[in-house]
């Protein structure tokens, strides 16, 4: 066996280690923080499309209690009779409620029905009753709202209020809008046609 040889059947020599176990190291690191940098990337991907998962869906469920407003006929003068559709403000810094009267499923009639804008939730409420007497189930249909600014549409008009002061004969407007500002997503707007 020839010299060559020989330092051919030793191995590897020390320095050889280390370099290698040095690269591996560096690849297991680098394959660690892509393998963190893809679950963090994933869990914040899943958190957006489940916030805009509830914005739609809180869209859509206003717009469907808007289009079930009842609009039943104007009761006699003197009679007190909550309207289809009115706008309460419950206090001065944007904070308010739009109750309406919302056709049910088959066979049970009107119901009143409530949006309200408090804090920084947006909560649909049922009352068991047409004319909001006891105390409604509240519902938690969107967090994280900035302003909700409802604007009523009809004859060539825009109202910030409804029913509007000094007008009577209109129970319904042709169309409502809807600006709903969230916390960290924007403002979206919806138009609803009523009739």
């Amino acid at each position: 066996m020839s010299a060559i040889d020989h330092q051919r059947a030793r191995g590897l020599t020390l320095i050889e280690l280390v370099i290698a176990l040095a690269l591996f190291a560096i690849l297991g690191t680098l394959t660690w923080r892509a393998t963190a940098q893809v679950i963090d990337t994933r869990a914040r991907v899943s958190r957006e499309i489940g916030r805009w998962q509830d914005i739609a869906s809180a869209m859509q469920r206003i717009e469907m209690e808007l289009q079930q407003i009842a609009a039943p006929a104007l009761p006699p003068a003197g009679t007190a009779a909550s309207p289809a559709l009115e706008l309460l403000r419950i206090s001065d810094d944007g904070h308010s409620e739009l109750r309406l009267l919302a056709l049910g499923a088959s066979g049970e009639g009107a119901r009143r029905i409530g949006l309200r804008f408090t804090g920084t939730r947006l909560d649909w409420l049922i009352w068991p009753d047409r004319n909001a007497r006891t105390g409604a189930d509240t519902y938690l249909l969107l967090d994280g709202v900035r302003a909700i600014r409802w604007h009523f549409i009809g004859k060539g008009e825009r109202h910030d209020r409804w029913p509007v002061a000094g007008r009577a004969g209109d129970t319904l407007p042709a169309a409502i809008e809807l600006e709903l500002e969230t916390t960290d997503d924007g403002t979206f707007t919806r138009l609803v046609a009523l009739r």
